[in-house]
């Protein structure tokens, strides 16, 4: 039992930090100049996290006088938009809101009609800053609740595309990764109210709530009464009037076994209140392992100099490496920054490359310095990053299976495939200095390349360009064109374009699917031409050069659009990021892109592949239920057609066409089932839609 407050029951449940403690807390948030909260979101903040005491900061002794100087725990994290500042501090796991506002919903929300769609503007300081708050305005709470019913759905629907069960997973063995909140105000008519928004982690957050027995929307409308006992159809938006009293609940039944509380049969009342505490020492054991969590919490935010603040767009930036999950660590420890350098090293010991290139790939010797011209330098770092990752000759592809302690080739898989584009991603990162290539927005070759290697034409920059841009159709532009295509992928991928599939929103295809779609048209290739100039440009900062000036350039990091060949210098529309990139180039019909809106949640053909997989199982007991049932009424028909039992033409020609129908039904299940008991002889066919499966014939039919 607390000292200070004897009714609340002890347990693993945290409670909210005493109220002198929140008190400070805000203290320290106005007065720290890394904090641009004010009051109303300090004092939400102060009931999200737990344990305050030692995040703030004071100066002075209890004769002197203790101050509040700020916060402690503060990271800074820099973005291409400016720089947040993160307070990293202990949550419980019953707070916190998921995030209608994540970028992979922004798409589809802005392409549905029926969802309302919110205003969403900056909070701006006294001094005209922007504070690290984003306010949104919803006509109605019916509108709001439209809005987050959709996110609700789309979280849904990203959960089946997953291997695992998340809920189950936070329950048994507890949260470790650290998910990131952001203060989010709501304007809902003549109502304010803050609340904590997941700028990485909605569906942690969400499966928590699970948990705890709460809906999503908790977090984000407040607790209905009703769930403590008190009337309907009111809840509590602050969570210092409902937390407490939940939590003591939870602490109340922690340990307590529900199975052990008894039901009585002979009072309904007695067994209706049974009832209500077994629910909450089921609560109290399902959500025991997320009782307390690690969170971080942005409370600052400081444009870059020189660009307008966009406070939105940093947490966009930080939330989408953290669902593509870059190789942004590069200690040691790094799996794939250890298996790459090993491979470096491995390959200038046998003198497959250069000592110049050997510190490049190290990181040691900026990648610019690979050649004079900005261009061909590009060129030469994808080429000698593919030679060590995906080599094509005999001793090179023995080496990188050895040092990699991969499986012979033929049985290299897309595993194989995957962890060499991770390592890929990170030599390209330390070669250019840290800039950000996230190995899920790049264009992980297929297993096979894995097997043989990747292609190159060996031709210089200009020649590539030269041969990728001839109107004259032939097999040799068709090989620039698709090496073009591979080049231009770090420069689109800083640019933040062609971002790989992630959760159930934005154009799922894969990259390579989205790539030959762009590179048959004239204004894709000047596409690849603008990404590859721009990341020379990147390399040559980086290198500590002054970049040549390119005519009609945008801000830095930002591609310029093109549009029928030339680049538009003059069109102020949404400059080439990923979502004018799938609505340019849709999916390719016959041969030509054509124009329309792109395939904002279709499977790329990998996927639609295992999806198919996925589903196999389920299908097949449903089918073995189905043709049971059919077997057990065929039998009990029987006895209705034998002797004794006459039946009219027209009834006996209706039940033969019935069974003419099923008939071929059953023999292609047959012919497919025989198929599918044998192993493929032509792997590749997996590149293609889920129709194009080659299967083998192992076995005459």
């Amino acid at each position: 039992m607390s000292p200070r407050r004897p009714q609340r029951p002890s347990g693993p449940f945290p409670y909210l930090d005493d109220p002198e403690y929140r008190a400070q807390f805000v203290e320290a948030g106005l007065v720290d100049p890394r904090c641009t909260l004010d009051r109303s979101a300090l004092e939400r903040l102060a009931t999200e996290a737990i344990n305050l005491k030692p995040l703030i900061a004071t100066s002075g002794t209890k004769r002197t006088g203790i101050n509040v100087t700020g916060f402690k725990a503060v990271h800074e994290v820099p973005t291409e938009h400016g720089t947040l500042y993160e307070l990293r501090a202990k949550q419980p796991g019953l707070a916190s809101a998921i995030n209608q506002f994540n970028i992979r919903f922004a798409y589809d929300v802005a392409q549905s009609a029926t969802v309302p769609t919110p205003r969403v503007v900056p909070v701006k300081t006294a001094d005209g800053g922007q504070r690290a708050v984003l306010e949104v305005e919803f006509e109605s709470e019916k509108a709001l609740t439209e809005h987050l019913t959709f996110i609700e759905g789309r979280l849904t629907a990203a959960e089946k595309a997953r291997n695992y069960d998340l809920q189950a997973d936070l329950a048994v063995s507890g949260q470790d990764e650290r998910a990131t909140y952001h203060v989010v105000r709501y304007r809902v008519g003549d109502q304010v109210w803050d609340t904590t928004a997941a700028t990485a982690g909605s569906n942690r957050t969400r499966h928590r709530h699970d948990l705890f027995g709460l809906q999503p929307a908790a977090g984000l409308l407040g607790l209905p009464q009703q769930v403590l006992g008190g009337p309907e159809g009111q809840r509590w938006r602050n969570p210092a009037d409902w937390r407490d009293r939940f939590t003591a609940q939870l602490n109340k039944y922690s340990g307590v076994d529900p199975e052990d509380i008894e039901i009585p049969e002979d009072d309904p009342e007695k067994a209706k209140d049974a009832l209500e505490e077994r629910r909450w020492a089921k609560l109290a054991a399902d959500a025991l392992q997320v009782a307390v969590t690690d969170a971080a919490f942005v409370i600052g935010y400081v444009p870059k100099e020189g660009t307008p603040p966009d406070f939105d767009a940093a947490l966009a930036s930080t939330n989408l490496r953290t669902h593509l999950r870059g190789p942004l660590d590069f200690s040691g420890t790094n799996q794939a920054m250890a298996s790459g350098r090993k491979l470096v090293d491995r390959a200038y010991a046998e003198t497959a490359i250069t000592e110049l290139e050997h510190a490049v790939l190290t990181g040691a010797t900026p990648a610019a310095f690979l050649d004079d011209d900005p261009r061909e330098a590009v060129v030469k770092l994808v080429r000698l990053v593919d030679r060590v990752v995906f080599p094509s000759d005999i001793p090179s592809l023995r080496r990188t299976t050895k040092v990699l302690v991969e499986p012979s080739p033929s049985l290299l898989r897309a595993k194989h495939a995957q962890t060499r584009g991770e390592i890929r991603s990170t030599l390209l990162t330390a070669a250019v200095g840290g800039v950000d290539l996230p190995a899920a927005a790049m264009d992980t070759p297929h297993q096979s390349a894995v097997r043989k290697g990747i292609d190159t034409t060996g031709l210089p920059a200009a020649e590539l360009i030269a041969a990728a841009a001839s109107v004259e159709p032939s097999d040799g532009r068709d090989a620039a064109r698709a090496e073009l295509a591979h080049i231009a992928v770090p420069g689109l991928v800083n640019g933040k374009v062609l971002l790989g599939s992630y959760g159930s929103t934005g154009d799922r295809r894969a990259v390579s699917t989205k790539l030959a779609a762009a590179r048959i048209t004239d204004d894709g290739i000047t596409l690849f031409v603008e990404a590859i100039d721009t990341f020379a440009e990147v390399m040559q900062h980086r290198a500590g050069r002054m970049a040549k000036a390119r005519p009609g350039e945008l801000a830095e990091g930002r591609l310029r659009k093109v549009a029928d060949g030339a680049v538009v210098t003059t069109d102020t529309a949404k400059p080439a990021d990923s979502e004018w990139f799938t609505s340019h180039w849709p999916p390719v019909k016959d041969g030509d892109s054509g124009g329309g809106t792109g395939t904002p949640s279709g499977l790329s053909p990998s996927e639609d592949w295992a999806a198919k997989i996925n589903a196999i199982t389920g299908l097949v007991e449903n089918a073995k239920k189905g043709v049971t049932t059919l077997d057990k009424h065929f039998e009990a028909m029987r006895a209705l057609v034998g002797p004794g039992r006459d039946m009219s033409a027209d009834e006996r020609q209706g039940w033969e066409d019935e069974l003419d129908k099923l008939g071929p039904i059953v023999e292609s299940a047959g012919k497919h089932l025989r198929k599918l008991r044998y192993r493929p002889t032509e792997t590749e066919a997996m590149t293609g839609g889920i129709d194009e499966f080659v299967f083998g014939t192992e076995r005459a039919e």
